[in-house]
C-alpha cells in the first residue's frame, strides 16, 4: 500500500481536492479508498465524499499500482533540448505533477519553452539551458516556431480550409478565455488556420496551426465558431462529451515547425521532423 498525505490548499470535495493535489494517482483509486474508508481527514476516517475547509490533513492509502506511469515519454533530446510526447492527467511545468518536475527526477534539468494544457496531448520543447530556453522563446514569438494540433470537432465545418480571425480577452477569475469579432479593449489579436482532414458521423479531424499559440486559443476559437472539441469540458458541449464518453478533450499537439534563422546555432532543428499519429 502506499500512503498519500497532503494538506488541502481550498475547502471542496474531498474526491475533488486529491485529484487536483494527487495527479500522479488515478482517480478510481481515491474513490475505492474512501468506499473502504481508507481516507482520513485530520486523522478522523471517512465514508462519505464529503466537502472539507483548507488547511485539513488528508490521509489516503492506495495501492501500490495505483501510481500513473508513462504520461509522457522523451522522443528526442541533444545537448540543448529535449522533446516530449506528453499524455493528458499532466502538466507541463507547474502545479504538484508536471513534466519538469519528473524529468528531474531522472537527473534531466531542463527548462519549459512553452506549454499545453493539462489535458491536451503532444509535443512539448524544453531547453536544457537558461540560454537555450531564452532564444526559442524569443523565435517563438517572432512567430518562427509553428505549431501543429489535430483537434477532433463536433459541430458544422463551413470550410475545408480557412484561417480564423478574432480577439482572445483572459478572465483570470474563472481560468476561461472569451472570443470577439471584433477588436476590444484588452483583447489580443489571434489567428487560428485549419484544415479538414476527414469527416465522418458528424465528427470532423482538423489539422489546426497557430504561431504564438494563446491561453486556451484554439478550444476557444473553434467553440466560439460553433465547432466543438470532443471532450472539452470548459469550451465543449457535455451533450457531445457523453455521447462519446470522453473524459479529456481531442487535442494533440502533434508537429512542431522550427524557421530559425540559419545563422542561428539552432538552425540545425530547422531540419528535425517529428510527428505524431492522429489517434486519441
Amino acid at each position: 500500500m502506499k500512503k498519500i498525505e497532503i494538506v488541502a490548499k481550498k475547502s471542496d470535495r474531498i474526491l475533488k481536492i486529491l485529484e487536483k493535489q494527487c495527479q500522479d494517482i488515478t482517480y478510481s483509486a481515491f474513490a475505492l479508498a474512501l468506499r473502504k474508508k481508507d481516507i482520513l481527514v485530520d486523522g478522523e476516517r471517512i465514508k462519505e465524499n464529503i466537502v472539507v475547509s483548507q488547511g485539513v490533513r488528508i490521509s489516503a492509502f492506495v495501492p501500490d499500482n495505483a501510481v500513473k506511469k508513462d504520461k509522457f515519454k522523451i522522443v528526442y533530446e541533444d545537448e540543448n533540448v529535449l522533446f516530449v510526447n506528453k499524455d493528458s492527467g499532466i502538466e507541463t511545468c507547474d502545479g504538484d505533477f508536471n513534466v519538469v518536475d519528473e524529468l528531474f527526477k531522472m537527473n534531466k534539468k531542463v527548462f519549459a519553452v512553452h506549454r499545453l494544457d493539462r489535458n491536451t496531448l503532444g509535443l512539448c520543447v524544453f531547453a536544457k539551458t537558461p540560454e537555450v530556453m531564452n532564444k526559442l522563446v524569443a523565435q517563438f514569438k517572432k512567430g518562427n516556431v509553428e505549431k501543429l494540433y489535430y483537434a477532433e470537432v463536433c459541430g458544422e465545418v463551413k470550410a475545408n480550409h480557412t484561417t480564423l480571425h478574432g480577439y482572445l480577452v483572459k478572465n483570470k477569475e474563472d481560468s476561461l478565455v472569451k472570443i470577439f469579432n471584433n477588436k476590444i479593449a484588452g483583447g489580443q489579436e489571434i489567428f487560428t488556420e485549419y484544415t479538414l482532414i476527414k469527416q465522418a458521423g458528424g465528427v470532423s479531424l482538423l489539422s489546426v496551426k497557430i504561431k504564438e499559440g494563446k491561453t486556451h486559443q484554439i478550444r476557444a476559437h473553434l467553440a466560439f465558431n460553433k465547432m466543438f472539441i470532443i471532450g472539452d469540458g470548459k469550451y465543449g458541449k457535455n451533450e457531445i462529451n457523453s455521447k462519446y464518453k470522453a473524459k479529456t478533450q481531442h487535442l494533440k499537439a502533434y508537429k512542431i515547425i522550427f524557421n530559425l534563422p540559419k545563422n542561428s546555432d539552432l538552425a540545425y532543428l530547422n531540419e528535425l521532423n517529428l510527428e505524431l499519429d492522429n489517434k486519441f
